[in-house]
């Protein structure tokens, strides 16, 4: 059994999502439960919410191919009607840009805006896996030098490193590998305690048991150490 500090878990690192972006999300969940369709027939440019129209015929990607206009329907089905003055593109800049703004509106509406959130979901997967790895490194800030804390296992008598990691836990997992390796006695209970109680302490492994009163410190510590894309004088001083 192995007690020790735990983790900050990746949910509570992550920063709270701003309440826009919320509000986006939300808009789309809206959308993606009734998407819209734009129709241009002689001179009539439209945008219907899709469950208003009827026969609808789709192809293969699930995109409308044919369809008809309710015989009745709410007036919140017909989102948008606009009067043109041309039957076709190509005919008039004025309609020709109408058009493309109307398009360009619902192609927001309905594909732009799930391809952008996915894409953020999966950045976010990527920054989590990061400061999984090396915690700190996505809270970097620009136009100042790196800084991020690797781990050290080393023994405190001969100071002789083990191994660098990039989170503690791999490094208290070298230090108590090698506490079994020299005390193969079963009952053993590994416990690591910090010099004091700041966050960046090291951390000295002991060993509890067999008996109650049983405490042996190991000499394997973790020392956290803080690296740096740059020189500072400053910080040297």
């Amino acid at each position: 059994m192995t007690a020790s500090i735990t983790t900050t878990t990746i949910a509570a690192a992550r920063p709270t999502q701003p309440d826009w972006l919320a509000d986006i999300r939300d808009r789309r969940q809206a959308a993606a439960d009734d998407p819209f369709h734009v129709t241009d027939c002689e001179g009539d440019l439209s945008v219907w919410r899709q469950s208003a129209l009827t026969h609808v015929i789709r192809n293969d990607n699930g995109e409308i191919t044919g369809w008809s206009a309710p015989s009745s329907y709410k007036v919140t089905d017909h989102v948008i009607e606009i009067s043109l003055d041309t039957w076709d593109e190509g005919e008039d800049p004025l309609d020709d840009q109408r058009r493309c703004d109307i398009h360009g509106l619902v192609t927001a509406r309905d594909r732009d805006v799930p391809r952008l959130l996915a894409h953020i979901d999966q950045l976010q997967q990527r920054l989590d896996c990061a400061e999984a790895a090396l915690p700190g490194i996505t809270h970097l800030v620009p136009g100042e030098p790196v800084k991020v804390t690797v781990y050290r296992a080393e023994h405190s008598e001969d100071l002789e490193p083990l191994g660098l990691y990039t989170n503690r836990g791999a490094a208290r997992a070298h230090g108590e590998a090698m506490a079994e390796h020299d005390n193969k006695q079963p009952g053993l209970t590994h416990c690591w305690i910090p010099d004091d109680g700041d966050p960046s302490a090291v951390e000295e492994l002991s060993e509890f048991g067999p008996g109650e009163d049983d405490e042996d410190a190991t000499g394997y510590v973790v020392v956290p150490v803080t690296v740096t894309s740059a020189y500072e004088p400053e910080a040297e001083e």
